[in-house]
């Protein structure tokens, strides 16, 4: 074994010399996912620096998705050159590739976008749409809007509704509007990383919460708003990804009063709640005026379409209206109105039905494959959280299923900040192209959950 010693730049505060060089060597490979790093004493002595300096350019290494920390191996690498290209940026549509990584909508039951189309081209007004319109969406839109929040159990008026370019940018947007950079947001512990990527481009630092069954649990909110200044919470209500909680009533009501309480505004994110057997089981609906709530349509009716509806205080509206105008100007007016046009005719519903009948299916199908599998699924659910037994670690599973041709995404990808990388992988339901494609790479995974992972190098 060696002890892998950087080479820093004299031109940078040490700690963030350290994580550039952590940076350096991942990218020209002379560092992988997976390897340890040495202790924070071990390398404090080789470059005769102090151990808090090590420990500061751990911390940034780990801010920017280079390292985690896992209990019983310390520090990991979490990004190799491999994997330059996150996994939800890869083509992972390759014919000999089954995948079981990114949760879609069921492509083969999207809407007939050439029968849209053509029902679109043959109007009058169809030419509007082409033009610059309110950064908010254009009226019609936003009452339609307010209609397909009306299926989450909200009562929203068309005034508070504003259109964006699907959740992602919802999330953007709210974040650069509502907080200042270094503020902090409470969130599960193991998370959609998207919402990383949306917090850290607002400069916005995530603090993780313990969960249980139901997703947050009160106590760790509770305790967390009294350690630190936390001024929001991130919320997924229905089934959260990746884990697939889902908060009942009580532990809803409890999330709201500290929410009051404490005086944080809360961003729900409901991606997968029209998936779920009760949709209404939402915080907007307990505090309203305090909840931003983002309903993206591309899990229940098209991704492609990148088109949400957000449902804001009112007191809210003109801000949030300036963070569209500087990042998009406008939600692309043809997409909306093709989005709503399909909500209003009842081609949506149509879709959503079909799709969780689907969804309902593969599940099934999920659970009669992995039987005596340790995993955690609903029934209402696009995706599982299927848990390794040892010595399996979430990244070496993932690489190891994708060698046999499965694409599926380890635990590490989603732990907030340095929470311990759970030995877990997420496996999607939705994005194989039949239920049979499904079969056959579940089948894989659990030929591969009964074999020894490779051996890996170490670095001290």
């Amino acid at each position: 074994m060696t002890i892998w010693i950087p080479q820093l730049a004299g031109d940078r505060p040490m700690y963030l010399g350290l994580a550039d060089a952590i940076m350096a060597d991942v990218e020209r490979g002379a560092l992988k996912s997976g390897d340890r790093l040495p202790t924070h004493r071990a390398l404090a002595d080789a470059l005769g620096v102090t151990v808090g300096t090590v420990t500061r350019g751990y911390a940034e290494a780990a801010r920017r998705g280079l390292v985690r920390g896992e209990v019983g191996r310390g520090t990991v690498v979490s990004l190799g050159r491999d994997d330059a290209t996150p996994w939800w940026g890869s083509d992972v549509s390759q014919p000999e590739r089954i995948d079981l990584g990114l949760v879609m909508g069921m492509y083969g039951l999207d809407p007939d976008l050439g029968a849209g189309l053509r029902e679109l081209a043959g109007r009058g007004d169809v030419q509007e749409l082409l033009r610059y319109q309110s950064s908010r969406g254009m009226a019609r839109h936003r009452e339609v809007g307010a209609a397909w929040l009306a299926r989450f159990g909200l009562s929203v008026d068309s005034e508070r509704v504003l259109i964006t370019s699907g959740g992602q940018h919802a999330l953007v947007v709210l974040f650069s509007v509502l907080f200042r950079p270094g503020d902090r947001i409470a969130a599960a512990s193991l998370n959609y990383p998207g919402l990383m990527t949306a917090a850290a481009l607002a400069g916005l630092k995530l603090v993780p919460l313990d969960c249980d069954g139901e997703g947050v649990l009160p106590e760790a909110l509770a305790e967390a708003c009294a350690r630190e200044a936390v001024r929001g919470l991130y919320f997924m209500p229905g089934v959260h990804n990746p884990t697939t909680a889902g908060a009942g009533p009580e532990r809803l009501a409890r999330l709201a009063d500290i929410a009051r309480q404490r005086g944080l505004l809360v961003l729900e994110d409901a991606a997968y709640a029209l998936t779920a057997e009760d949709p209404s089981l939402t915080l907007a609906s307990l505090t309203p005026e305090r909840t931003f709530f983002v309903a993206s349509v591309s899990k229940s009716i098209a991704g492609g379409l990148r088109v949400a509806f957000v449902a804001s205080p009112q007191e809210h509206v003109e801000r949030l209206a300036l963070g569209i105008t500087g990042t998009t100007w406008l939600a692309a007016p043809l997409c909306v109105e093709l989005a709503c046009m399909w909500i209003n005719d009842g081609t949506a519903g149509k879709v959503l039905a079909r799709k969780r009948a689907e969804g309902a299916k593969r599940s099934d199908l999920a659970r009669e494959v992995l039987a005596g599998q340790r995993f955690r699924s609903r029934r209402d659910g696009y995706f599982l959280w299927l848990e390794l037994p040892e010595p399996w670690r979430g990244s070496d599973f993932e690489r190891a299923a994708l060698e046999r041709g499965v694409v599926v995404v380890a635990g590490e990808s989603f732990a907030l900040g340095q929470t311990s990388a759970p030995m877990a992988v997420r496996v999607s339901l939705s994005a194989a192209r039949s239920r049979e494609e499904l079969r056959r790479g579940l089948t894989i995974l659990v030929e591969l959950l009964g074999q020894q992972p490779r051996p890996g190098r170490a670095i001290v």
